[in-house]
């Protein structure tokens, strides 16, 4: 049984610099750099939490918090399309997509429903182009669902509900599986986007001096919180937040890379520093938590075209850790050094990108291939293999 099936292309494009997520914004003016004391007076703290001189706490990353969230409950609802007879609804997808209407489940009490905060203004910095190829995923989906076929036999050329004992992922007629290429996508196009690209780019040139109108915090390390915010909601990470997104992709490669020890601490000590106005290691921080943030996302690409690899004779775990490869792969274009042409280029992607565009047909070689291109251009081939 053969369906007509979406079947879209990456593309390359420009991610620019956004506005912010609903901050305060009074008037922002540079600060006056202070060099930084060889041995720091202050202290860094072991976990993300940061006092005034009263006890009350200056952190403030809400909106993040409600974005992550937001995304948890898109990821659990398109899981359920995995499910044969399970038909998922383009339309709620999007809704939930652009905070529109949608009423959410909102375990953690964020105050979702109704609220400004979305994905889709944040996706990829506002860029309408990329907005939309999120939303055809998503058309995609619920088409593939809607067909209720099981492809049991793991053909390619059929849509529907791949098989392979107890592995179940619905998937285009091509392999792709859409679930992970949006979650995978939209990982990378808003929370790594606006991390390092947006908050990170924004915090040398906002105020630290005067504390913002009826809060505890300056302009500058609300910025910085909020970049924090989409990396982990857990103030004691990676004590915890090791359970999704970059909390649980940094935990993943963290054996090989050191990625979790390295971010929390880089975080950690920025805000310490923006608290005592030490703004060399301020920076010093930034630069580390935009090349860790390149070394996850491009290590996790890797570990799974690892895995594809050793499935390479089994197409529905073949089929669904190139899919989460390809989402990690296509996402770097979204991170800072990718945006401004350091470590992985637009066009570096794009030529892994075709290695393993074709699943039915692809080999160890091609695998290879993208292996390669990708550690070569982030510092990873000493470790490749064993990511």
């Amino acid at each position: 049984m053969k369906k007509n099936i979406i079947i879209l292309a990456a593309f390359a494009f420009t991610v620019v610099s956004c506005s912010k997520d609903s901050s305060p914004s009074p008037t922002e003016t540079a600060p006056t750099p202070t060099p930084s004391p060889t041995t720091p007076s202050y202290t860094v703290p072991s976990t993300y939490t940061f006092t005034d001189g009263s006890g009350n706490s200056t952190v403030d990353f809400s909106g993040q918090a409600a974005r992550l969230e937001m995304l948890s409950e898109m990821v659990t609802y398109m899981k359920t399309a995995n499910t044969l007879g399970t038909t998922i609804s383009a339309s709620t997808l999007k809704s939930m997509y652009a905070n529109n209407g949608y009423t959410w489940v909102d375990a953690l009490g964020l105050s979702m429903t109704g609220s400004s905060k979305q994905l889709k203004d944040k996706t990829a910095a506002g860029d309408v182009g990329i907005q939309t190829l999120f939303e055809n995923y998503m058309d995609s989906i619920a088409l593939h669902s809607s067909l209720n076929y099981s492809n049991s036999s793991e053909t390619y050329g059929n849509a529907g509900v791949w098989t392979n004992g107890s592995k179940n992922y619905l998937m285009a007629a091509n392999g792709y599986e859409y679930g992970q290429i949006i979650e995978k996508g939209l990982m990378c196009a808003v929370f790594m986007n606006q991390m390092t690209v947006n908050y990170l780019g924004q915090v040398p040139n906002v105020d630290n001096t005067s504390l913002v109108s009826g809060k505890t915090y300056t302009v500058m390390q609300h910025y910085w919180d909020e970049a924090y915010g989409y990396f982990t909601s857990a103030t004691d990470f990676p004590s915890s937040g090791t359970n999704r997104f970059w909390g649980k992709y940094s935990d993943v490669v963290n054996p090989i890379l050191g990625s979790s020890s390295k971010i929390s601490e880089a975080f950690r000590k920025g805000r310490a520093a923006i608290d005592n106005k030490d703004y060399t290691t301020r920076d010093a921080q930034i630069t580390i938590i935009r090349n860790e943030m390149e070394k996850i996302c491009a290590g996790s690409a890797i570990h799974y075209l690892n895995e594809a690899r050793t499935n390479i004779t089994n197409n529905t775990v073949k089929n669904h850790v190139l899919s989460e490869a390809r989402g990690f792969l296509d996402g770097l274009r979204f991170g800072y050094n990718s945006v401004n042409a350091v470590g992985m280029t637009a066009a570096d992607i794009n030529t892994a990108l075709a290695y393993i565009e074709d699943f039915e047909n692809i080999t160890i070689s091609d695998i290879n291939a993208a292996i390669d291109l990708i550690a070569s251009k982030t510092g990873l081939t000493s470790v490749k293999g064993s990511l």
